[in-house]
């Protein structure tokens, strides 16, 4: 019997250690992709599996911009995001990295949940693009401007 639990928790292993390795497959195809893919449909993988991204500079109070990278993916009801956020200064940048789970929620909006229990809320306007949002949804005062384009759709990974 214990044998099988370590089984059981082995393949749980695995498991999340083949979605991370799906994802980042997934971004560096994205990447590589370029900007000038189409843009995605209004509602990021509602339907099927496979990995959608976007990138752009976001503002930033006390840095020159912050260069960002969102790659969500779906696999059946697994929903997974990458978030890599670049904070620009004079002296290079500061790289962060993040990730989790996401959802698609009422009005347009995608939640993501991260690994340490953060969450953040984007919207994603008729053209594709994705606008960060505060905890209930509501545009930031004073970023009207703040996007993040599509990069690349890729279906059914």
């Amino acid at each position: 019997m214990p044998m099988r639990s370590r089984v059981r928790h082995n393949r749980r292993m695995f498991s999340r250690a083949a979605r991370i390795s799906s994802l980042l497959a997934a971004v560096a195809l994205l990447a590589a992709c370029g900007r000038d893919a189409p843009p995605p449909q209004a509602m990021p993988l509602a339907q099927g599996d496979g990995a959608v991204g976007w990138r752009g500079v976001l503002g930033c109070a006390d840095c020159d911009g912050i260069d960002t990278s969102l790659a969500l993916s779906r696999a059946g009801e697994q929903r997974d995001y990458l978030l890599v956020e670049t904070y620009l200064t004079e002296d290079g940048g500061e790289r962060f990295v993040d990730r989790g789970n996401w959802r698609p929620q009422p009005e347009g909006l995608i939640r993501l949940r991260s690994e340490d229990g953060g969450e953040r809320v984007f919207a994603v306007s008729a053209d594709g693009r994705l606008q960060p949002r505060d905890g209930r949804g509501r545009r930031f005062a004073d970023r009207d401007d703040d996007f993040l384009a599509p990069i690349a759709t890729t279906h059914d990974l």
